[in-house]
């Protein structure tokens, strides 16, 4: 499956997947994405010295794991303050020519789908999370590793993508195949 990988045939894999998976089986997917690049790229915030920013994006996906575990309260004036808070962050400060940069604001726009997702319980905003990572990476390809990706097929072998697909596949069977997560499960294939 992953010699014959396409930009096409992964958006058909997220489709097909998201639509046969619950409501919280998808929230987990979307803050799974979020705890990644939070992990990865949050503390851009605080070189930037945005120690507000840090602890919106923090809090906001602080929320979400509660919200996959069912501590939070889960109502739409919450989540709608909480997206509100995500649009504080100044993003003029974010250089997105550079990795950090785009992983900041890639991590404020998987938080925000993931947010709207509660609110509006359509599956694109989830795929959209998916893409968030691989956004990342091909900022990493054309800028420091100076790959021509205007076609995206064309280096979708490519070591960076080729993790990224392989950690979101087994993250998409394993939500298959398991009905109860919660934050702990976090951190699985990454």
């Amino acid at each position: 499956m992953m010699e014959q990988l396409t930009f096409s045939s992964f958006d058909k894999t997220l489709r097909e997947n998201f639509a046969n998976l619950s409501f919280d089986q998808c929230l987990f997917f979307g803050a799974w994405n979020a705890e990644y690049l939070y992990n990865k790229y949050a503390n851009h915030l605080l070189t930037l010295e945005d120690e507000e920013g840090y602890e919106i994006v923090t809090e906001a996906l602080t929320y979400l794991w509660d919200a996959v575990d069912k501590t939070a309260n889960v109502e739409e004036e919450e989540v709608d303050a909480q997206i509100l808070r995500l649009h504080d962050i100044d993003i003029d400060q974010l250089n997105l020519e550079e990795e950090k940069g785009t992983g900041v604001m890639k991590l404020m726009e998987c938080l925000e789908s993931s947010l709207v997702y509660i609110e509006e319980k359509n599956f694109e905003f989830i795929a959209a999370c998916a893409y968030f990572p691989i956004d990342v990476a091909d900022v990493v390809m054309t800028n420091e590793l100076g790959l021509d990706t205007n076609d995206p097929n064309k280096h979708i072998q490519h070591p960076l993508l080729q993790a990224e697909f392989e950690a979101e596949f087994k993250m998409m069977a394993y939500l298959k195949a398991h009905d109860v997560l919660s934050s702990r499960d976090r951190h699985l294939f990454r």
